[in-house]
């Protein structure tokens, strides 16, 4: 709704392997740190379900933390994806 022209796929933590493969997405929102190959994703956001532990930010290769992060955030990291594969050929693995 608030990016429209963004395809979204969901997919459980046991399939998740599986459906990177098939949907083959720049951006991952996951509840568990990257533990697949990364094959030139440029971003991956880990936001744990216990809001007391640090999400992980990965983008172009860099990472941070934030606390509890809000939709706001999320939507950022969309847009700043986006951003990514429009303008730099080759971006970060995360």
């Amino acid at each position: 709704m608030h990016r429209p022209r963004v395809e979204v796929a969901a997919a459980g933590v046991v399939a998740l392997k599986d459906e990177m493969v098939r949907f083959d997405p720049h951006l991952v929102v996951c509840s568990r740190p990257n533990a697949v190959d990364p094959n030139g994703r440029p971003a991956w956001f880990e936001l744990p379900p216990d809001p007391g532990r640090l999400a992980e930010i990965c983008l172009d290769g860099q990472r941070s933390e934030v606390a509890n992060p809000a939709l706001e955030k999320l939507l950022s990291v969309v847009d700043e994806t986006e951003r990514l594969i429009n303008t730099k050929p080759d971006p970060g693995n995360c």
